[in-house]
């Protein structure tokens, strides 16, 4: 036995005793569980990392990092050491990759893969040498004393991070020198050494109030400092003075001691608050990070449960929590604190005509960028009351896009993220602020009372989008945008090709957080139930619409990045009845689901997350309802006029071009299940009135029935009340809504929502629905006419009935 083992031996049940560690593989190191040809590569010669380490990864599956590789007879290190302080340990790591080239040039069958490992006590990110100091200690190589100690006090809080592995036949057959190749294996591992710990602990932080003075002194501050002085007639001093007030207003204080009893306490949290917590895309992150990337995440907000979940996942993916934009509202004691050394930094909802307060932040801002911190903001600005993404502020996309004309050199990439939840605690509070309520302002009460009556938030959805990298999405949208950057330290000018380009960055990210939706128990229940009559359905019918609509979405994907479940309709509606959204009442017959008034408002929040993946599917069924035996090409064409509208409204993804597409690939899926027949050659026509797919297809289509609705109530005023200016377009679609509404029963809040009325109207002005003439008023295009007879198919005939007396009786008055 080796000195070493030795010692290992020794050590094996005291540090067993006191160390307790989590483990990550990448997805391509998960395949390679079972497969003896492995070996890997740490920095630390640390015996007891090698004890965890020898434990993790026989718990995961790989091969003992301490027992020796046999290839051809030959035995062979296992682990290299990339000792940084161990000359000779570095050198002997050279040596071994050097064999293992040659044994792969000698075996053309070999394939060793070299699987990064490295392990994080703690995850401290360690403290920026101050003036004057200098740091020599090496966080990955501590010393004996120093590993004691982080054995005792950081020893139950180990990440071992096992990286995606290197094909060694890929290297074996590069041109060049053994030894050469050797090194250069060599200088790949320690750059990702460096860059996994960037990732997972992020970088050394520096004391706030050093922050705070560092900002100050910075040429762009002390101009606006200048400036505010001239501007309000005041000392220079005095303009500091606020302009310090400001930066404690905004600067985080992250503490990783906080970071960690967050942790603890989340881990146990959400155990009780979740069944579970769905994660998707968690590699894409890990491999953004460990690529030296600067990453800002974008979720959508739902609740103020997403900056705690969001950073849980973050955490628990083995990557440091970004800093939070949070509003400055949410700075309330005790609250406030804790955000604030959680990674929170404040923001003003508006700071419009404060030029020192905007110069201040977008220093802070720029500075998180500079000095490598993740980032994440809220592009809706706030939560969204109905379920739906609201229209993006563009501010913060605007202010990333400068950081990056101040010369940021790492790579920096937006990450689109959806939150989902099978219960949003404030749901009843939104729906008391939509019919008119005032927001109530945010305090711990509040919270506390959002909690009372609290059993259990269901499953949880936490999806990665696919992210946006934005050089390359600047070198397409603006080719010429690095002639807008400086190198220096002062404030760049705003190009004027920044507003146009942000606001196309901010409806990608958009799209992209749609796309990487989930369908849950709980919405796939609410779209069937709420597209019922009197919003009840037997089980079997609801049992049978929910098989219906996750085999239409698996064989036709909204996205490739779109969650659908693996479980069955009986299954999903097992999940879903442990919330007690529904009422469940049961006769002879069998038993029937409802929702009641309050209730069935309430679940158009839930409804609405997925609206943007069903609203083409459903469109299809309300036009196949609607014309009885119809062409695919009629269906294609009028699906892509309403493309512009849909998709400005619910962020749809896909392009006009590929409605087609999209609409063949449906309609021969409603073939498959049975909702159309073919009746020739591109030629479909429904089902049986008195079958039960018939039925099917019916609540399928009532899934698009307000959207249409509202489609309908803004083109039949626009033929019948023209001339007609906007506002009074806005104002009577709201009055027509609103009627609607009241005589057929439509719940959903954001049916007469001016805001998207309003956004209706928007587009068809920009797609050329109707001019404007001299007295300012809109006069309509040919097209409105053939839009309006189309959409009208798409109605049920009482409710047409409704809009065309509404519109006509509306019209009369007005004359």
């Amino acid at each position: 036995m080796s000195l070493k083992g030795f010692w290992r031996g020794i050590m094996y049940w005291p540090v067993r005793w006191l160390t307790r560690f989590e483990t990550i593989l990448d997805d391509a190191t998960a395949q390679i569980v079972g497969d003896n040809n492995v070996v890997y590569v740490m920095r630390s010669t640390s015996n007891t990392d090698m004890l965890v380490a020898q434990r993790a990864l026989k718990q995961a599956g790989l091969p003992d990092p301490t027992e020796d590789l046999l290839i051809n007879g030959q035995q062979l290190a296992r682990v290299m050491f990339l000792d940084q302080t161990d000359h000779g340990s570095a050198e002997k790591a050279i040596e071994d990759f050097e064999k293992l080239i040659a044994a792969h040039q000698q075996d053309q069958q070999l394939n060793v893969k070299v699987v990064p490992i490295g392990l994080f006590w703690g995850r401290k990110p360690g403290q920026e040498a101050r003036q004057g100091h200098t740091m020599v200690a090496d966080i990955d190589n501590p010393g004996h004393w120093r590993k004691f100690w982080l054995t005792m006090f950081s020893g139950r809080h180990i990440l071992i991070r096992a990286s995606s592995p290197v094909q060694l036949r890929d290297m074996a057959e590069q041109h060049g020198s053994t030894q050469r190749l050797a090194h250069k294996l060599a200088r790949v591992a320690r750059v990702h050494f460096v860059r996994l710990r960037h990732a997972v602990a992020g970088p050394k932080m520096t004391e706030r109030a050093v922050v705070i003075q560092d900002l100050l002194d910075t040429p762009a501050l002390q101009q606006a400092i200048a400036d505010e002085a001239r501007s309000k007639k005041i000392s220079v001093p005095q303009a500091r003075k606020t302009a310090e007030k400001y930066l404690h207003e905004i600067a985080a204080s992250y503490s990783d001691t906080l970071v960690r009893l967050l942790d603890r306490f989340m881990t146990w949290c959400w155990s009780r608050i979740y069944n579970g917590i769905h994660i998707e895309g968690g590699e894409r992150i890990r491999e953004l990070a460990e690529a030296g990337h600067e990453i800002v995440y974008v979720p959508c907000h739902r609740s103020h449960m997403d900056y705690l979940l969001l950073s849980y996942v973050i955490y628990k993916e083995g990557l440091v929590p970004p800093h939070i934009a949070a509003g400055v509202n949410l700075d309330f004691f005790p609250a406030g604190p804790l955000f604030r050394r959680g990674g929170a930094f404040f923001i003003r909802r508006s700071f419009r005509g404060n030029k020192l307060y905007s110069t201040v932040f977008r220093e802070y801002l720029n500075r998180l960028f500079q000095k490598g911190y993740p980032v994440e903001y809220f592009t809706e600005g706030g939560r969204s009351r109905t379920g739906r993404l609201l229209p993006p502020k563009t501010g913060m996309i605007a202010m990333t896009v400068q950081g990056m004309l101040r010369g940021q050199q790492r790579p920096m990439s937006l990450v689109p993220v959806y939150l989902g939840y099978e219960h949003v605690m404030e749901v009843g509070t939104y729906l008391k602020e939509l019919k008119g309520k005032s927001k109530e302002k945010e305090s711990m009460w509040q919270v506390l009372s959002s909690l009372r009556h609290l059993r259990n938030f269901g499953q949880g959805y936490v999806s990665f989008g696919e992210p946006i990298n934005l050089g390359e999405a600047l070198e397409k949208l603006q080719p010429n945008w690095r002639d807008s950057i400086t190198t220096g330290a002062e404030e760049p000018e705003r190009p004027k090709w920044l507003t146009p380009t942000v606001n196309l960055l901010a409806d990608q990210i958009m799209c992209r957080i749609n796309n990487a939706a989930a369908f849950n128990s709980v919405n796939l229940c609410a779209l069937a139930i709420l597209s019922s009559e009197h919003h009840a359905l037997t089980r079997e019918e609801l049992v049978s619409q929910l098989n219906l609509y996750t085999r239409i979405m698996r064989e036709v994907p909204y996205s490739k990045d779109a969650y659908v479940p693996e479980e069955d309709g009986e299954q999903l509606w097992q999940l879903a009845k442990k919330h007690d959204k529904f009422i469940v009442e049961a006769d002879g017959i069998g038993e029937l689901i409802r929702l009641d008034g309050s209730t069935a408002i309430a679940m158009t929040y839930y409804r609405n997350n997925i609206m943007h993946m069903v609203i083409v599917p459903a469109l299809l069924a309300a036009f196949a309802l609607g014309h009885k035996r119809f062409t695919a090409e009629a269906a294609g064409k009028l699906l892509t006029e309403l493309h512009p509208l849909l998709q400005n409204e619910l962020f749809i993804s896909h392009n006009a071009e590929d409605m087609t597409l999209w609409v063949n690939a449906l309609l021969e899926q409603y073939v498959q299940c049975g909702l159309l027949t073919e009746a020739g050659e591109g030629v479909y026509a429904v089902a049986k009135r008195d079958s039960r797919a018939y039925s099917q297809l019916v609540l399928l289509a009532r899934s698009s029935s307000e959207t249409a609705q509202r489609y309908a109530i803004v083109l039949e005023l626009l033929q019948q009340a023209q001339p007609i200016s906007r506002s009074d377009l806005e104002q009577h679609s709201v009055q027509l809504a609103e009627r609607l509404s009241s005589i057929h029963g439509v719940n959903a809040p954001e049916f007469f929502d001016k805001k998207v009325l309003s956004t209706l109207i928007g587009t068809l002005k920009s797609e050329g629905y109707f001019s404007v003439i001299d007295s300012g008023e809109m006069m309509a295009d040919q097209r409105v006419g053939e839009l309006s007879d189309a959409v009208d198919l798409l109605l049920e005939p009482a409710v047409l009935q409704t809009i065309r007396q509404s519109v006509q009786q509306l019209v009369k008055a007005e004359r």
